[in-house]
């Protein structure tokens, strides 16, 4: 196939996903906003799928039996017809919001291609009651896609519409990536869960293993056990890989320099940082970083 005949197609694929969005709405709200301080705002659901980005501040997301608390710099996806109330920090939230119909996403029609994969788990899928809420620390690139959505849907530079389309694409991938990277098959020891979900909440805090085990409750020889039998992993190397992996997606999408990537994903001495990092990518920060 011909350059041309490439071309062609990608527009005509595009256009065909424009074509069947419903009333061509790539999206019903797409902006930044603040709120007052302890400002409510809700209770409310909507067909739509909601994607905030904390900005500045904090806020806490109120649903029927729970309440979930967002720092600046994390996101929120709320799935469709999920009643929840928005409640603004003490001193006020920025958020930057993306609203968009499921239709938007189920014409990329992942879903079926994820379950046709068996290096995906089929249960991870966006739309479920278990999924209705999705917290995301620390993903530069989620936000920046959001961003690039937001900002293409406010100027309407020509052929806006195409790139949108394509950015949402990225998005789903991204998100899917994001839920696959948390997943844990439904048999794992609920200690070893808890113990994975605090790891991946304080990677970037000064952690160690003996830490770990008494926020989950158990004794460091137990939590060794458990990642040793589950994981094939010791605690700290599984501790390590989280912080090497968000430290590649700092150096890829980010100004920071690799002291600074250093601190942020919780390691405290650079040359440490740089011994694991070679031991795990196989090359230096620095490389990575180019």
């Amino acid at each position: 196939m011909d350059a041309c005949a490439v071309h062609s197609s990608l527009w005509e694929i595009l256009e065909q996903i424009t074509e069947n969005l419903k009333s061509k709405r790539l999206a019903d709200v797409f902006r930044f906003i603040s709120f007052y301080p302890s400002e409510t705002y809700g209770p409310h659901k909507h067909l739509r799928i909601e994607i905030n980005y904390v900005k500045k501040g904090y806020c806490i997301l109120h649903l029927d039996n729970e309440s979930v608390t967002f720092k600046e710099g994390e996101i929120m996806v709320i799935t469709s017809d999920v009643n929840h109330l928005f409640e603004a920090g003490s001193e006020g939230t920025t958020l930057m919001q993306l609203e968009f119909l499921p239709e938007i996403f189920s014409n990329f029609n992942l879903n079926s291609r994820v379950g046709k994969d068996a290096s995906v788990p089929t249960s991870v899928f966006l739309f479920s009651e278990e999924n209705r809420l999705i917290k995301i620390v620390n993903n530069v690139r989620i936000m920046r896609v959001v961003q690039r959505i937001v900002n293409e849907l406010e100027t309407k530079s020509v052929y806006y519409q195409y790139l949108v389309v394509m950015y949402y694409a990225e998005l789903l991938v991204l998100i899917y990536r994001y839920m696959d990277e948390a997943y844990l098959p439904i048999c794992t020891n609920d200690s070893l869960r808890k113990a994975i979900a605090y790891i991946r909440l304080n990677y970037h805090s000064d952690i160690n293993i003996n830490k770990v085990a008494e926020e989950v409750g158990i004794s460091e020889r137990y939590l060794r056990n458990l990642f040793s039998q589950y994981l094939n992993l010791s605690p700290l190397d599984y501790l390590n890989q989280i912080r090497i992996n968000k430290a590649v997606e700092l150096l890829r999408n980010t100004e920071m320099s690799i002291k600074e990537v250093c601190f942020q994903c919780g390691f405290q001495s650079p040359q440490y940082f740089s011994r694991i990092f070679k031991q795990q990518m196989g090359v230096s920060p620095r490389d990575v970083a180019k």
